[in-house]
């Protein structure tokens, strides 16, 4: 039998095995309904994926114990668990071994076993398979016309971000240009951020607590905001880097040395062995040079801010997952929240904030369900909110807009052209039919010149004159002119919710693992659709029956602003200290 896999950065039919035939096709990504249909009527085959071979988060379960098999032998001087830091890095890898291994329990030795070309996949295949796989496109070295078409793919503010994460990741050059702000007269809550929506996260709660001073400090420029509440001062991590290196240097060869040792005992584990054959640890280098120095720099925050409790709304980013662990040590109160609706590497992560807010219901079900977090750490309180919670009715029919809320599919391997390819038919239909405008509203990372090319390919010139595309934050005055709302997998559906937009899930799309879109549903957040076709049907599914209406408290339950005083306030909590909030705490039904 001949068998090919296809890479996630590949499309299905553009390169040589399009040519070829084949008995069995594996998609390592994921595609649309109108690619595979394409596909497969090409290949002579169904198209099967990877994803198939999941089961019950079991897959996930196994990478949460592979992860803890690290924990508390790579400490620095300070005591800081940098296995903590950066095991997060490597659990995507870990998972699609884990998915690889059970793919090749159905390959046969005598099969011909191909990939569209090198990387991870066909790499740790190999591995798990014992003999080489045929890759279909040779490995070139990357010329000019490879970074540029990668350039193209990014806004310039990012590529701007991604120099200075590559130059000066430890601050040495940009410390020079930044000067320490006068320390806080009275004690502050440190906001530590690196990006934006995290930085938003933090500014709502807040906002919550007018009479609270906070300090966010962004690591980087995209989790910088000009406009922030009265009680919140901003400032650069950079500007209080030091510029000492010998001390460095000579800590850096002990964790080094640590890692060392660590990683021999790690690789005794099959999974293990595997990403690092396939170098999976290389990041970690990155963080071992410079990850040191931005420790300093926020021990040089703590050292020299009246800091008495930290909310850090990204604990999966190392460089700001660091002044968590660091505050955590000194006996100051750590709270950790998500900048988004849901976050699923808690399933795999340790969460370790003495509080977990959870905004409402069902992220507080979602952490004790399916992430096994105990209940006793989560304290019910999203940040006070702007918007009045509407009911999702019957949408006026003189709301102008179908918005298409876009994500950066690829970072989850999905194909944002299958994606466009079954999305953009169907809407266009529906929106010349009822006399809407389609607005496709992009996240940060995507490009919109990229994403333009693409809608190009699907619709013609006289269609595209009534879309526009729309970038930067997402606006109330949008959301108020929207008759409703389609995305793949977004936390969009929040701020949907939020202002009475129905929102549709495309369920088909879901590259994600984590049961998102399970889980918006299940509290009545979202409709999923299971087809392209079942976009015709959007506007006779908007009315929704009084019973079957959600309940918008169920995803963001305000906390007061006594609460948020209170959780900021206290001195470390013990492990019976829920008791004390009885009335804030909710045991998930």
């Amino acid at each position: 039998m001949r068998v090919l896999l296809i890479r996630p950065e590949d499309t299905l039919l553009d390169g040589p095995w399009a040519s070829s035939e084949w008995d069995r096709v594996i998609d390592l990504g994921r595609g649309g309904v109108r690619s595979y249909a394409e596909a497969a009527a090409k290949f002579g085959c169904p198209i099967s994926f990877l994803d198939e071979f999941r089961g019950n988060y079991r897959e996930i379960q196994r990478v949460r114990a592979l992860l803890a098999l690290g924990k508390n032998k790579l400490c620095d001087h300070l005591g800081l668990d940098w296995w903590r830091l950066l095991s997060i890095l490597v659990h995507q890898q870990l998972e699609t071994a884990i998915l690889l291994e059970e793919l090749a329990q159905t390959i046969e030795p005598s099969d011909e076993v191909s990939v569209s070309g090198a990387g991870f996949h066909s790499q740790a295949l190999s591995l798990i398979l014992g003999r080489r796989v045929e890759l279909l496109t040779p490995m070139r070295s990357r010329g000019a016309g490879h970074y540029f078409r990668t350039f193209q793919k990014f806004p310039l503010r990012q590529l701007i971000e991604i120099f200075w994460d590559k130059a000066d990741a430890g601050y040495q050059f940009r410390r020079q240009f930044n000067r320490r702000p006068k320390a806080q007269s009275h004690d502050i809550v440190l906001l530590p951020t690196a990006y934006v929506n995290v930085s938003r996260i933090g500014v709502a709660y807040a906002h919550t607590v007018p009479d609270v001073s906070f300090l966010m400090v962004a690591t980087r420029r995209s989790g910088w905001l000009q406009d922030v509440p009265a009680n919140v001062s901003t400032a650069w991590l950079a500007s209080y880097a030091d510029g000492r290196s010998s001390a460095i240097r000579s800590e850096s060869k002990d964790l080094l040395a640590q890692w060392g040792v660590l990683r021999k005992k790690l690789e005794d584990v099959p999974e293990y062995n595997i990403i690092s054959r396939c170098d999976s640890f290389k990041p970690f280098d990155y963080y071992f040079e410079h990850g040191l120095r931005v420790r300093d720099a926020w021990k040089n925050v703590l050292e020299s801010e009246p800091v008495k409790a930290v909310l850090c709304a990204d604990d999966t980013n190392p460089f700001t997952h660091i002044p968590l662990l660091l505050a955590k040590q000194r006996g100051l109160r750590t709270i950790s929240c998500h900048h988004g609706a849901l976050d699923g590497r808690c399933m795999v992560k340790e969460c370790n904030a003495d509080v977990i807010l959870a905004k409402g219901k069902m992220e507080q079900d979602y952490l004790t369900r399916l992430c096994a977090v105990p209940a006793q750490k989560i304290v019910m309180g999203a940040p006070s909110s702007t918007t009045g919670a509407k009911s999702a009715v019957w949408r006026d029919q003189d709301r102008p807009y179908i918005v298409f809320f876009s994500e950066p599919y690829e970072t989850t391997g999905g194909r944002a052209q299958d994606v466009y390819a079954d999305l953009l038919l169907p809407l266009s239909k529906v929106m010349a039919k009822e006399k809407k405008r389609l607005i496709i509203k992009l996240h940060p990372a995507e490009s919109l010149t990229e994403r333009k090319e693409i809608v190009a390919r699907f619709l013609s010139v006289e269609q595209r004159k009534n879309l526009r595309f729309v970038t930067g934050p997402l606006s109330s005055v949008l959301l108020d002119k929207t008759w409703f709302g389609i995305t793949v997998l977004s936390t969009v559906v929040m701020e949907c919710a939020s202002h009475g937009v129905p929102c549709f899930l495309c369920k088909w799309l879901e590259s994600s693992p984590y049961g998102y879109i399970e889980q918006f549903v299940r509290f009545g957040l979202g409709t999923p659709l299971n087809h392209p076709n079942e976009i015709l049907e959007i506007p006779a599914r908007l009315y929704v029956p009084e019973g079957k209406r959600y309940r918008y408290e169920d995803c963001w339950e305000p906390a007061s602003s006594s609460l948020l005083k209170t959780l900021i306030s206290n001195s470390r909590r013990t492990d019976e200290e829920p008791a004390s909030y009885s009335g804030q705490t909710k045991t998930a039904g």
